[in-house]
């Protein structure tokens, strides 16, 4: 089915974080079950944060632009749990975003157009202005420019609440650092005897019956020859349809009398503060205003470069917090307060002006209000499109007859597997674009030959539609084929397990019958091989394989284990170690251990406060809008 998200055209705010990698939102480890409530939100809301609210239609499209790193489709996503992690996501963005108005953080136009020109310059090309840039990155993300300028708010607002949180954490100590620098340099000297598969002749030939046995247990793994299926793929491109929208005065005008209350302000107070997480400077700072310095000037004073100074930003009452609220109080023009204690650090501030409530005048909103018209009507008459290409499917009507109403590209796919490779083992998808390509493939294993084409949407934003043209079923090589592999195997198989025994053997002998490792040696004509210096990570030299490591490492000096190589076993003794001397050559790598370690400390805080954050504020999803929307074809299947 079309997803009803077909009539939506806008983006929460974590697919900026995925998308351009500004904050680092992880999410691993707390899920929908854990932090927040289920049930029903009502209506086409897929969650509700307080009193925001999350569409299905801004949802599903960030959902879809996530999708698109992953080749995955939105059912997919929804049966293996990825659907819920994103909107786990954009929920803890909520709460960031929540959390900085609350803590009266607002980001003035010269910080917001930084930023986006940051993210901007490195996706222009000469040739372009950041302007055009800015339009082509919307274009691509079917974005409008003002989900794209929240989302950027949202970023830099919880940049600096994220910066405060972390900066509380203490370098690494020293000796662990230390620690970790020891335990992955050291390193192991080994003796090993290598002792073959094939010196074992004595296996006798496999009876019929047990080459049968072998045959009917390895088929499946082995000897599947997979199912093939061709068919015929229709393509609608909506990028392909050109779309004479206009909207009038008179839409705009009722638009904004309709939702008068979504333009409201509440009475606000314009403050200009310094924000500090040190109290001793903050108090140092208000001591020189107390003697008649201006803030700005005992700001820069004191701090230098790294003041936080903000200037004439606007609070609304009803959400400031109420340490900052309680200090000016007195609504006093001009008076700077002592410095309050806050989550973010210590704040030192001056009222400026008292604003009374107000709604944004028509002027001020109309070309907004006009862009969002714009994207609903162009998505709707995208949806009437779409939804008439799934009727005529599901009446039966043909590709071709389907073309001569909708402009659809019709192409054919021969015979592929479920991997989408064809019988010369080459993939038989190559026309399609990278991201459709897995969609496309579980498309068409999904067909039956009793119902009728359905239209999906693919990561690209395109929608397809597959028939089938013919199947070739599953089925198996023939036991005949195959039976001088089996041979080999039994009796390779049956070598392997004699061998084993005999490594055994000889353990046990070494713990018990007072044989010596030089003396099994001796016994068999083989020679001792020495391997030094193995380390903890990184290559391991022949002919040990990477399994080897762990049991090397585990065996202490002078203890004894077989290892399993390539089709043989090695008796090893371990001889040697070292441990590194830590020096003036080991400081560097020492250095990026330690902040390897402070890194991930900080962002283990970070996780740490969004947690906390998710037990502050109430989050309800639809679940039942999840499943309705996302779970039907899985419910089918």
């Amino acid at each position: 089915m079309v997803m009803k998200s077909m009539r939506g055209g806008k983006v929460g705010g974590f697919f900026k974080y995925v998308l351009f990698g500004l904050l680092g939102m992880a999410v691993g480890g707390l899920v929908l079950s854990g932090s927040f409530s289920g049930g029903n939100v009502g209506g086409n809301d897929v969650a509700k944060i307080g009193d925001k609210t999350i569409t299905i239609r801004q949802f599903d499209l960030t959902l879809r632009r996530v999708l698109t790193r992953y080749n995955m489709s939105t059912e997919k996503a929804y049966e293996v749990g990825l659907a819920e992690d994103v909107l786990a996501g954009e929920i803890r963005a909520f709460f960031m975003l929540k959390e900085a108005e609350n803590l009266g953080i607002e980001i003035n136009q010269a910080q917001l157009a930084k930023r986006i020109g940051q993210v901007i310059a490195p996706r222009r090309r000469d040739d372009q202005t950041l302007q055009q840039a800015l339009d082509e990155v919307l274009q691509s993300q079917r974005m409008n420019e003002k989900d794209f300028v929240n989302g950027i708010k949202r970023e830099v607002s919880g940049d600096i609440i994220s910066e405060a949180i972390q900066t509380g954490f203490a370098p690494t100590a020293d000796l662990l650092a230390k620690d970790l620098y020891t335990f992955q340099t050291q390193t192991r000297d080994i003796d090993i005897i290598e002792f073959n598969d094939n010196e074992i002749t004595s296996i006798p030939e496999a009876k019929t019956e047990e080459l049968e046995r072998l045959y009917n247990a390895l088929k499946f793994s082995q000897y599947i020859i997979p199912e093939y299926r061709s068919v015929n793929v229709a393509i609608f491109d909506p990028e392909s349809i050109n779309v004479n929208i206009s909207i009038t005065d008179e839409e705009i005008k009722m638009v904004y009398e309709d939702n008068l209350q979504s333009f409201a302000i509440g009475e606000q107070l314009v403050l200009t503060q310094t924000m500090l997480d040190d109290k001793k400077k903050a108090e140092d700072i208000f001591a020189l205003v107390e003697k008649g310095t201006d803030l700005k000037t005992a700001t820069t004073e004191v701090m230098g470069k790294s003041a936080r100074y903000i200037e004439n930003i606007p609070f609304e009452t009803a959400m400031m917090l109420p340490a900052l609220f309680e200090a000016v109080k007195d609504r006093e023009i001009g008076k700077v307060v002592s410095p309050v204690k806050t989550t973010l650090g210590y704040h030192i501030i001056k009222l400026m002006k008292v604003l009374p409530p107000s709604t944004r005048p028509l002027k001020n909103v109309q070309e907004q209000i006009k862009r969002d018209l714009l994207d609903e009507k162009q998505s709707d008459h995208l949806y009437g499109i779409s939804t008439n290409f799934e009727e005529l499917l599901n009446d039966e009507v043909s590709f071709e007859d389907i073309a001569k109403e909708i402009d659809i590209t019709i192409s054919s796919i021969g015979l592929i597997d479920a991997m989408g490779t064809n019988k010369t083992e080459k993939s038989g998808i190559e026309s399609f674009p990278a991201p459709d390509k897995e969609a496309l493939i579980e498309m068409i294993f999904a067909l039956e030959d009793d119902i009728p084409p359905i239209l999906e949407e693919l990561p690209s934003g395109q929608f397809a539609s597959v028939s089938l043209n013919s199947i070739e079923y599953k089925t198996y090589q023939p036991f005949e084929d195959v039976r001088q592999e089996l041979a080999d195997k039994f009796i390779a198989d049956q070598q392997k397990v004699e061998n084993k025994r005999r490594i055994d053997k000889y353990l046990a002998e070494l713990d018990i019958r007072g044989s010596t490792f030089e003396s099994i040696a001796q016994d068999n004509k083989k020679d001792i091989q020495t391997i030094k210096g193995i380390t903890i990570q990184g290559d391991i030299p022949e002919p040990l394989v990477m399994n080897n490591r762990p049991l090397i490492f585990k065996t202490a000096l002078g203890g004894y284990q077989a290892l399993r190589l390539d089709e043989k076993y090695a008796l090893m003794r371990v001889s040697g170690y070292s441990f590194p001397e830590i020096d003036e050559n080991s400081k560097e790598a020492i250095k990026i251990i330690k902040e390897r370690i402070d890194t991930e400390v900080k962002e283990e805080a970070l996780l740490s406060y969004l947690h906390m954050l998710s037990s502050k504020y109430d989050a309800t999803i639809n679940t039942k809008l999840l499943e309705r929307v996302y779970g039907q074809k899985n419910d089918e299947n």
